[in-house]
Formats: structure tokens, C-alpha cells, sequence
């Protein structure tokens, strides 16, 4: 299954907000998710630590990787 999001802009919180939907409604029943993406300076675990707190952060990155 494949999902996409057309934003605006491109930022470090649109990518972590679009990765939680991803983790906590479509895939939330997946032992880990493997992305494969480009090196879009966004796209990095580190993005998640932009738009929530800590705790929460880790929750969401520990659910998947990127390749």
C-alpha cells in the first residue's frame, strides 16, 4: 500500500506530522516500517524532534526506518 501528501512547503514539521499519520493511522498495526526516500534534508528521524516533544518523538521514530 502507498500513500502520498501534497503540501505547500516542505518543512521538517510537515514531514514529521505526515510520518505520524503514516505511523498512528494507516501502518499502526505494522511491527516496524521500512521507508525508502530520497535525502531530502527532511527527511530524517531528527524532523520528529522539530514538531513534538521528546517522549513522543522516540515513540513515532522507533517505529520505523528509512532506507
Amino acid at each position: 500500500m502507498c500513500f502520498t501528501k501534497i503540501t505547500e512547503q516542505r518543512t521538517q514539521v510537515d514531514w514529521a506530522i505526515y510520518i505520524k499519520d503514516l505511523v498512528d493511522n494507516h501502518y499502526s498495526k505494522a511491527e516496524k516500517i521500512i521507508f525508502v526516500m530520497d535525502n531530502l534534508n527532511t527527511h530524517h528521524k531528527s524532523s520528529l524532534h522539530e514538531a513534538f516533544e521528546p517522549s513522543e518523538a522516540k515513540r513515532i521514530a522507533d517505529r520505523f526506518e528509512i532506507h
